[in-house]
């Protein structure tokens, strides 16, 4: 998130001293009323090289089908190493933007970049057969041959970065153990289970090495108990030096995992942020949430209900009365009084920030 700068230092390069990247002055411009076609030429002079700790800029992206938006002026940084999140409503183009950053479609307006190890920049409007090679694309439909073996897939695609024996086979006995899958190699891949699957995917979208690997809705099919081990397996990759751009609809799971997260709402980036950072911003109300041995808040709520200002909302949810408060410490006060002088046994009471879930509504109705 960014802090107040004023206006007079917008005329120099000013908010690059003071840490803003790209897309949060771009943000900070438009929410004070700069036209989109001002704030692109003023980024383009100030920023005419990428940071030093990004990896990958979407510059102003816009894209059409059939003259129907799916993106406009979406515009954020990626930073080297992180696990990077990016939420949005079904059809809200998620999918389209992940198609444009690897280079299967071409923007209508505006660019990709990508930070080259010896310093330089790459263009997906000028050098898109380049471009291609930084990346590993996990897409909702597996890219791998069912009829193959899982070693036969790796080796096939090994062989299409043109990978020199032998270090093609180290590469996939790597690969293999890095995803689990030393046991299965001689295994047909039609045969493997959904998530031993989404594991050889993966495995095939990192045989060539890429710097930023990108996943589409990864875990869509999969039980609680195999997306638990698939993002074990994304932390790991993580680990190992490479950056990765997840696109999904589990906001608690994108939560757990992300270091930044872009909201995409109508079309275009409504906000990046970390979690704390969105948080902060769009929902400084904390939850308290109480669950007694007798369920019954009746009276509680009654009580409570003379202290309104001191809560936005009260309401009963799955036997837990939960007050959403600013400051929780007045409203545990009173309700720890309450239940002592009334002998309530207290089951648990916990108070959290809301979820990224709950900020996500917030962001999608402004």
């Amino acid at each position: 998130m960014v802090s107040y700068i004023p206006i007079k230092h917008f005329l120099t390069a000013e908010p690059v001293k003071k840490g803003l990247s790209r897309a949060e002055l771009r943000a900070l411009l438009l929410k004070s009323g700069w036209q989109p076609s001002a704030v692109n030429s003023y980024l383009k002079k100030v920023f005419r090289n990428l940071e030093p700790h990004v990896i990958l800029r979407v510059e102003s992206v816009s894209k059409s089908f059939n003259k129907s938006s799916v993106l406009d002026n979406v515009d954020f940084d990626v930073r080297s190493g992180e696990i990077f999140g990016i939420i949005g409503m079904s059809g809200a183009g998620k999918t389209t933007l992940l198609n444009l950053i690897v280079g299967f479609y071409s923007p209508d307006a505006g660019d990709v970049l990508f930070a080259l190890p010896d310093g330089s920049t790459a263009s997906i409007t000028r050098n898109p057969c380049d471009f291609k090679r930084f990346f590993g694309f996990s897409t909702q439909t597996p890219s791998f041959y069912s009829r193959l073996t899982v070693r036969e897939n790796l080796e096939y695609f090994a062989s299409l970065y043109h990978i020199p024996e032998p270090r093609r086979s180290k590469r996939c006995a790597d690969l293999l153990s890095l995803v689990g899958l030393k046991d299965f190699a001689g295994s047909v891949a039609d045969e493997l289970s959904g998530g031993m699957q989404k594991r050889l995917d993966i495995a095939c979208a990192l045989i060539h090495k890429p710097r930023v690997l990108i996943l589409d809705e990864p875990t869509a099919d999969l039980d609680p108990v195999l997306r638990k081990n698939f993002w074990e397996l994304v932390r790991k990759i993580n680990m190992n030096g490479t950056t990765i751009i997840i696109a999904s609809h589990f906001l608690q799971e994108i939560e757990s995992l992300c270091s930044r997260i872009a909201v995409l709402h109508n079309h275009r980036i409504v906000d990046v942020g970390s979690v704390d950072d969105l948080k902060n911003v769009y929902s400084r109300n904390f939850e308290v949430r109480l669950k007694t041995k007798s369920g019954k808040y009746v009276k509680l709520m009654k009580f409570l209900s003379k202290h309104k200002n001191l809560f936005s909302k009260i309401f009963v949810d799955e036997g837990e009365l939960v007050v959403s408060v600013f400051r929780p410490i007045n409203v545990l006060s009173l309700i720890l009084g309450f239940v002592k002088k009334h002998s309530e046994v207290v089951v648990s009471l916990d108070v959290s920030r809301p979820s990224l879930g709950d900020v996500f509504e917030v962001l999608v109705k402004k």
